[in-house]
C-alpha cells in the first residue's frame, strides 16, 4: 500500500532544499559587494542557524503537511505566521547569545523571497500531484450524505492525492453513479471489486453502519495491506478538521489525535516563550495606561486573580485586568458573562471590547500554566 509518508517526505525535502537556496541566495545579495568572501565558516554557520529556525517554524504551523487540504487564504496566513515567529526567534537567539549578526542582516532579504519561493512551489507540487506515483487509489463505502460529503471534499481539491475510483452502494441498487463517480458495486462484492480494481484505501462512509458493514470483506481486504478508514478521520486528515454530525463516542477511542510528540511540544512550549515575552515589552506602555484608569475610576485592585483548570485538571490562577466592580458575583454566585452585564466598570467594558483586559495573561503563558494555542481554560465551577 502507498501511503502519504513518501510523498510527504519528497515534499519536504524539496521544500527544505528551496529554504536553504532562498538564504543562500539572500546572503549572496546582501554579501554581494563586500571586500569579504560570502560563504565563509562563520557566515555558513548563521545561514544554517536561519535555516533551522524557518524549518522548525514550518513544522509548528503545518507547512510540512502536504496531506492537510486548506485554502490557499488559510496557507498564506500560516506561512505569514512562521516567518513571524522566525524573526521573533531569531531576534531572541540573537540578544541572549552573542551570535554573529549575519542571520539578521539576511533576514530581510531572505523572508520575501522565500515567502515568494515556497508559494510557487505548492502550486507547481498541487499541478504535478495530480498524475504523480504518490497518488493513492481509493474507493468510497457507501453512497449517503456522509460518501457525497467525503467526494465534495475530493472534487474541491483536484491535487489531494487521492484517485477516487468509485462508489460502492450498501446494497444492491441501480444507481449509476453519486457526483459522476461511478458505482462499481455493492458492499457483499467488496472482493471482487478489489480484485478488479487494486485499491489502497477503501473510505467507510456510511450513514447508518448497523446492518450495513460488511465486517468479514473488510477485515479480509485489511489483512491484504488496504487501509481502511471512516469519512470522519478522512476529513480530519484531509481538512484538519471533524465532522460533528458524524462523530460517534468510539472516534475518540481510536483517533490518533492526541498524540503530541516530544518536537511539536518543544515547538509550542518555545513559541509560547518568545511571544509571551515580546508581548509583555510591547504592551507595557498600554499596560500602564490602563493600570492608572482602573484606578482612578473604580476601587479594588487592578488585576483581578480567578481559578483556572489547566492542563491535566491542574488548576492556576489566571491574571486579568479588573473589568468588574468589587464583589459582582457576591450575590449571583459564578454566571457566564453577558451582553450588557451590568456587573462591568465604564473602562471594563472598554477594556473587554479590545481584549486588553487580557495582556496580564501572557504572564500565565510566560509561566506554562496556559498557551496562546489550544482551549480556554475555565473555571472550575463549569467545568464541574
Amino acid at each position: 500500500m502507498r501511503s502519504n509518508t513518501s510523498r510527504t517526505f519528497v515534499f519536504t525535502v524539496f521544500q527544505d532544499l528551496i529554504v536553504l537556496g532562498c538564504i543562500s541566495l539572500a546572503g549572496y545579495l546582501r554579501f554581494l559587494y563586500d571586500a569579504y568572501p560570502v560563504f565563509t565558516v562563520e557566515k555558513l554557520g548563521s545561514f544554517f542557524l536561519l535555516y533551522m529556525v524557518i524549518k522548525l517554524c514550518y513544522h509548528y504551523f503545518d507547512l510540512y503537511e502536504v496531506a492537510l487540504h486548506i485554502s490557499f487564504r488559510e496557507f498564506f496566513t500560516n506561512l505569514l505566521k512562521a516567518f513571524i515567529a522566525a524573526i521573533l526567534l531569531v531576534t531572541l537567539i540573537d540578544s541572549i547569545w552573542d551570535t554573529p549578526k549575519t542571520s539578521d542582516y539576511i533576514l530581510t532579504l531572505t523572508v520575501p523571497i522565500s515567502i515568494f519561493a515556497t508559494i510557487i512551489y505548492r502550486l507547481l507540487w498541487n499541478e504535478f500531484s495530480r498524475e504523480s506515483s504518490f497518488t493513492q487509489r481509493v474507493v468510497i463505502l457507501g453512497s449517503g450524505r456522509a460518501a457525497q460529503s467525503v467526494l465534495e471534499d475530493v472534487l474541491r481539491y483536484a491535487h489531494s492525492g487521492y484517485d477516487v475510483l468509485g462508489v460502492i452502494t450498501e446494497k444492491h441498487s441501480d444507481q449509476e453513479d453519486v457526483l459522476g463517480f461511478p458505482v462499481l458495486g455493492h458492499a457483499k462484492e467488496l472482493i471482487k471489486i478489489a480484485d478488479e480494481f487494486p485499491l489502497d484505501m477503501i473510505i467507510v462512509a456510511l450513514d447508518e453502519q448497523r446492518g450495513n458493514l460488511p465486517t468479514e470483506e473488510l477485515m479480509e481486504l485489511k489483512l491484504t495491506g488496504v487501509r481502511i478508514i471512516d469519512n470522519v478521520t478522512f476529513h480530519e486528515l484531509f481538512s484538519g478538521k471533524i465532522i460533528l454530525e458524524s462523530l460517534r463516542p468510539s472516534w475518540f477511542v481510536f483517533t490518533e489525535g492526541f498524540k503530541v510528540d516530544r518536537l511539536r511540544l518543544f515547538l509550542k512550549r518555545a513559541f509560547d516563550l518568545v511571544s509571551s515575552m515580546v508581548g509583555i515589552v510591547v504592551t507595557a506602555p498600554i499596560a500602564i495606561l490602563f493600570t492608572m484608569l482602573i484606578m482612578l475610576t473604580s476601587r479594588g485592585p487592578v488585576l483581578y486573580r480567578q481559578e483556572r483548570v489547566g492542563l491535566q485538571g491542574k488548576t492556576f490562577m489566571l491574571l486579568k485586568f479588573r473589568s468588574m466592580y468589587m464583589d459582582a458575583e457576591a450575590q449571583s454566585g459564578p454566571v457566564w458573562a453577558a451582553q450588557n452585564d451590568t456587573r462591568v466598570t465604564p473602562v471594563g467594558r472598554f477594556i473587554r471590547r479590545f481584549r486588553i483586559d487580557e495582556i496580564p495573561q501572557m504572564w500565565n503563558v510566560l509561566k506554562g500554566e496556559m498557551s496562546f494555542v489550544g482551549p480556554r481554560p475555565e473555571r472550575p465551577y463549569f467545568v464541574k
